[in-house]
């Protein structure tokens, strides 16, 4: 599969597959910043419980100046709210999520404005995830083998009808 969100890269995306936000962040006062908006946004939008709805992991890795937060949703309401902010249904919630890492303040306004979207960690769409790749392409192969011979039949017709009218 194809990766949308670069896991080295700073930002915030999501694993459709583990019911996993992952952020990264290239210093240790955005991660802790971050993990601190998540909890606020999760149990105040959602009314979700800290270690009960969802967990915070937090990975350092000091040398590639790397730090990782993972937050998983381990009940039926975490993953509701799970999917209410991946599927762009709280994008207040998700906004936060998004800029939870940037200090609130005049000087960073750009930054609040210019930070990436919530993407998902695979290109894939949602509803063929289940499907292997070779299946999924050749049912694409197929639908659009089916729509380039509809539309040559339909310009034919189209073609027939306009001359039989001009002679």
């Amino acid at each position: 599969m194809n990766q949308t969100c670069i896991i080295n890269s700073e930002g915030v995306c999501f694993d459709p597959d583990d019911i996993t936000l992952l952020g990264v962040y290239s210093d240790e006062l955005s991660l802790f910043r971050a993990k601190s908006g998540w909890t606020k946004v999760l149990e105040s939008n959602f009314m979700l419980e800290d270690t009960h709805d969802f967990s915070i992991e937090i990975v350092k890795d000091y040398e590639s100046l790397r730090f990782r937060l993972a937050c998983r949703f381990n009940t039926a309401c975490g993953r509701y709210a799970f999917w209410r902010i991946t599927n762009y249904q709280a994008p207040e919630a998700q906004y936060e999520i998004e800029t939870a890492h940037i200090p609130n303040s005049s000087s960073r306004q750009l930054d609040l404005i210019s930070a990436p979207d919530l993407l998902p960690l695979y290109s894939t769409p949602l509803v063929v995830t289940g499907l292997s790749e070779q299946r999924s392409s050749s049912v694409l192969a197929k639908v659009l083998s089916q729509i380039s011979k509809f539309r040559s039949r339909l310009l034919s017709g189209l073609r027939r009808k306009l001359d039989s009218k001009f002679s």
